[in-house]
């Protein structure tokens, strides 16, 4: 089993569209729809100031997810900054 974040709207009609990686076409899902009303974005200059909106191509959003759910080993440079951190932070 795995999770994808998708977000999309609910048009008038009450239909829900979603629009799937490539990867899944052909592919049998079970779907389970968790909902959360999210505030929607106005053409207030100052909430746009604080938007930083970013577009990834479907390859670059699907290894953005993977390096989440599948993480790197952290590099021994890593390691000693976290030990350096919890050292200077007396834990």
């Amino acid at each position: 089993m795995q999770s994808i974040k998708l977000r999309s709207r609910v048009d008038a009609d009450g239909i829900l569209r979603l629009e799937v990686p490539i990867e899944l076409a052909n592919l049998e899902l079970d779907l389970v729809v968790v909902y959360q009303p999210v505030e929607s974005v106005t053409n207030d200059t100052e909430k746009q100031e604080d938007i930083q909106e970013i577009k990834l191509s479907l390859k670059d959003s699907m290894a953005f997810v993977e390096s989440l759910l599948n993480p790197p080993e952290p590099s021994s440079k890593m390691r000693m900054a976290a030990q350096e951190y919890k050292r200077s932070m007396g834990l």
